[in-house]
């Protein structure tokens, strides 16, 4: 499930992933994230990942085709998660973005939103 929430005149842009992403969910937060984009210009993404049980296949096709190309718009992610290998994988954000990108605890959700702010 993916949850997407904005604040109206704020260029940051909260996103929560749990359990398995299908891709109309992708897709539809793409597309949100596409017009936000479009809006405010640079934006700033808090990205809160818990209990993630996968992505269906077609979603993984439709994050290489779709969201890269919004992912280089963005200025900074924050990304907040309870797996290990979801920090661990941060350094391979590089390809894809050009955002300033950090990795937060779950227990750091506010420290998070503080860096992102920033």
């Amino acid at each position: 499930m993916i949850q997407y929430h904005t604040t109206p005149g704020s260029s940051v842009i909260e996103i929560s992933v749990e359990g398995k992403i299908t891709d109309l969910e992708l897709r539809e937060a793409i597309e949100r994230m596409r017009g936000d984009l479009e809006l405010n210009g640079k934006t700033r993404v808090l990205e809160r990942i818990e209990h993630f049980s996968g992505i269906e296949p077609k979603a993984l096709w439709t994050d290489l085709t779709l969201g890269v190309s919004v992912a280089r718009k963005v200025a900074r992610a924050a990304v907040v998660a309870d797996a290990g290998w979801i920090h661990a994988s941060m350094h391979l954000a590089r390809f894809f973005t050009k955002a300033e990108v950090k990795a937060f605890r779950v227990n750091e959700l506010e420290q998070a939103r503080a860096w992102i702010n920033a």
